[in-house]
């Protein structure tokens, strides 16, 4: 291959990924404001294949929560190594609101 021809290929990968990251930007977010879960609002969703519940203790972060999943009766049964993990926000169901 030609080195016009090798630099004319890397241009266009560039370049379609360019235009990628703009399609990707200019989409609207997934899940809107109203849906998204807060602190104390009982969510469930997937983890390691089991579908599980739990409470949100922190909304702070742009794209996810972090959820306590101890609220389970049956947490210590399903050998989840951690108490805690963080959930996308188009990764979860929101199941109860909490008082706030």
């Amino acid at each position: 291959m030609s080195e016009e021809n090798e630099n004319m290929n890397k241009d266009s990968i560039i370049d379609a990924a360019f235009v990628k990251k703009e399609e990707n930007e200019s989409e609207e977010p997934k899940v809107s404001e109203e849906n998204k879960a807060t602190v104390g609002d009982i969510v469930s969703f997937l983890k390691d294949g089991k579908e599980v519940d739990g409470i949100v203790t922190s909304a702070k972060l742009e794209n996810s929560v972090v959820v306590d999943m101890t609220i389970m009766e049956n947490f210590k049964d399903l050998g989840i190594e951690h108490e805690k993990t963080v959930v996308g926000h188009g990764n979860y169901t929101l199941k109860e609101r909490g008082n706030q």
